[in-house]
């Protein structure tokens, strides 16, 4: 226990002061054993979470070096939670429910809910892998959401896409042909006043720092390089015409940059693929249409376009894996192990991009 206990200390510490957090909440999975130990629990930080896990009996014991935790500042989450009348007795002592919505029906979830009305709680969705179960969510009151419901959208396959989102697709298309120059770039922008508007909002905004303002397209383009604008009209596009939470795009972002900088440290010539795999690894779900229909819509190679799929293949395992440490599953052995260890910390370079990006730039433009 006394080397677990430095360990934690250790990981305390370290989200203390840990940029990759942005001062959000880390949260610690912590049993019986943890909870009872006198030598656990170092310090307490605000952007600490202790997570309750599903198998920790309520006693006499446990309730009561909860209570003088919670005293001494730590905050707490109760996982798996499905309304059991044994863990009741926690609720007095935590600040965030997360409740297991695959364990139990809206209905259920709906009749109990007036049972967390006398806690001042923050209710947590777990599992949610689809939009129809985050909209139930919204309606139930619930605050924050966790789960994949971007992979798992509503759609329907071979519908029709909508005349906008059509306009958007064409748009990227032609913008990501290799062969495309400055004049193209900018005749076929100046084709919608709003992207226009965007670009300049983008190229003067706090997120770069040219010494003078940007005061026409062509200039914006030039500042800020072909492969640069092609990037950026993609994430504007994509973001404008998608009716899908903002959440799905932030998770698309990260997975983007996480395989761009993979591809930038392996010195990877075609390193703008691996952006658009991330980008577009969640196009069905952004559109609402499913991806076959939409990689008929899209020129991108064949690599690509079988890496988007699901298909095994050089940078379709990247996105794999990528996918795995999002679900904080491990089980990556038939991996590469140098690609893994790499992407696991290109995973964080993406996931600070991403907050920065929606934070701060998305809403300025």
């Amino acid at each position: 226990m006394g080397a677990t206990s430095e360990l934690l200390s250790n990981l305390f510490t370290a989200i203390q002061n840990n940029e990759k957090t942005n001062n959000l909440p880390a949260f610690i999975n912590i049993d019986s054993s943890f909870i009872e130990s006198p030598s656990f629990f170092p310090s307490f930080s605000d952007n600490i979470i202790l997570e309750i896990l599903e198998d920790v009996v309520a006693s006499p014991q446990i309730i009561a070096r909860i209570r003088n935790l919670k005293q001494r500042g730590f905050k707490f989450a109760l996982d798996d939670f499905i309304f059991e009348p044994d863990r009741l007795k926690f609720l007095p002592y935590v600040d965030i429910v997360k409740i297991d919505i695959s364990a139990i029906s809206f209905e259920n979830i709906k009749k109990s809910l007036p049972i967390l009305q006398p806690y001042s709680l923050i209710l947590l969705a777990e599992k949610v892998e689809t939009e129809k179960e985050f909209e139930e969510c919204l309606k139930l009151g619930f605050d924050l959401f966790q789960g994949y419901f971007f992979d798992k959208p509503e759609i329907v396959k071979g519908v029709e896409v909508s005349p906008s989102k059509q306009v958007a697709l064409n748009l990227i298309t032609e913008l990501l042909r290799e062969d495309i120059t400055i004049n193209e770039i900018s005749t076929l922008i100046s084709c919608d006043p709003r992207l226009v508007i965007k670009i300049l909002l983008l190229v003067n905004s706090s997120y770069f720092s040219f010494s003078r303002k940007i005061e026409n397209l062509r200039e914006a383009i030039v500042m800020l390089g072909i492969k640069a604008v092609q990037q950026w009209v993609s994430l504007l596009l994509l973001a404008s015409e998608s009716e899908s939470p903002l959440e799905i795009f932030r998770v698309l972002l990260s997975r983007a940059k996480a395989l761009e900088a993979f591809a930038e440290i392996r010195a990877i010539k075609n390193k703008d693929d691996y952006f658009y795999l991330g980008l577009f690894s969640g196009l069905h779900a952004l559109i609402g249409t499913d991806l076959e229909t939409l990689l008929e819509k899209i020129n991108l190679n064949k690599e690509l376009k079988a890496a988007l799929k699901g298909e095994e293949n050089s940078i379709g395992n990247k996105l794999l894996i990528i996918k795995a440490i999002e679900r904080f599953d491990f089980n990556l052995d038939k991996f590469n192990p140098k690609d893994v260890e790499l992407l696991m910390q290109t995973y964080w370079q993406g996931a600070e991009w991403a907050d920065e990006l929606m934070d701060k730039l998305i809403k300025e433009i």
